[in-house]
């Protein structure tokens, strides 16, 4: 599947998971401004995917391994789970976003690099919308506050 809008979140995503595979430890300020950039950037571009529908029983298996990532002193931050329910703050971790983004986003890139492209869209949009989506904001927040507070 190719349009316009596949292909500019295909570029994020694989910016992404480059970025991730190449840095193991993100303590330095530059990179986690990056880091919080290609976030930030793979979010906004998730809201131009189209909608799919895939075909009953088609469904394609990936493996792959997750990158180590390491935050020291910036991984665990305080949030509100929901803040429309819930009042009391829970810890976040932002090694555990940040893989958890990157293993929805690699699995659509590899479907797509194997020909699988309405599988990958449907897998990216799919896991934006119940999972990665909620990861990215909360990474958003927890690395905007690293960088700018």
């Amino acid at each position: 599947m190719e349009s316009k809008e596949v292909e500019g979140f295909r570029i994020a995503a694989a910016a992404y998971c480059e970025f991730i595979d190449s840095c193991s430890s993100f303590d330095e300020k530059e990179t986690l401004i990056t880091l919080l950039s290609i976030a930030s950037r793979l979010y906004t571009e998730a809201f131009e995917l189209p909608e799919v529908e895939l075909e009953e029983g088609h469904a394609v298996d990936v493996d792959f391994s997750l990158p180590e990532v390491i935050f020291q002193k910036h991984n665990v931050y305080k949030e509100i789970f929901n803040p429309y329910h819930d009042t009391t703050p829970v810890n976040g971790c932002l090694d555990d976003d940040i893989t958890d983004i990157y293993r929805d986003i690699k699995k659509g890139l590899i479907l797509y690099e194997q020909g699988h492209g309405i599988e990958a869209v449907w897998e990216w949009k799919f896991s934006f919308e119940v999972h990665w989506g909620e990861h990215a904001t909360s990474a958003i927040w927890a690395l905007h506050s690293i960088n700018y507070q």
